[in-house]
């Protein structure tokens, strides 16, 4: 458990540079820090989805799209479904197309951090053994 909780704790830190390049970004107009900004809040999802799917699974997913497989196969279609459209926002649009839409990259990095939230929540051990016991 203890690779998946660094790997939790990593996603969380890189997400908080995420944040503060995206605002200073957007108080600057600085479009490739905003590109950067918004790559690093999707690279913490990906690695709280990989820490997920390796906890319930364990297996690493290697790609994209077995990432989203994986997550289909675990009937987490909500998952799946989020982490498609943080991933067209946030890493296609906004960092390969170059599209500048901050209020859609806030909603986002927003959807990002309230999902990491959820799965420190859900992979806590603690959570896990309480469950256990009643």
């Amino acid at each position: 458990m203890g690779e998946e909780n660094a790997a939790l704790a990593t996603a969380e830190e890189i997400l908080k540079y995420a944040e503060e390049e995206f605002d200073k970004a957007i108080r600057t107009g600085d479009i490739l820090l905003y590109r950067n900004a918004v790559d690093k809040a999707f690279l913490s999802m990906v690695l709280a989805v990989n820490s997920y799917i390796s906890q319930k699974m364990k297996v690493i997913p290697n790609s994209h799209g077995e990432r989203r497989s994986l997550l289909r196969k675990m009937n987490r279609e909500d998952l799946r479904a989020l982490y498609s459209d943080v991933m067209k926002t946030l890493h296609d649009e906004a960092f390969y197309e170059g599209v500048y839409n901050p209020e859609e990259a806030d909603y986002a990095i927003k959807q990002v951090k309230t999902l990491l939230e959820k799965l420190k929540r859900e992979l806590d051990p603690r959570r896990v053994s309480e469950n256990l016991t009643r």
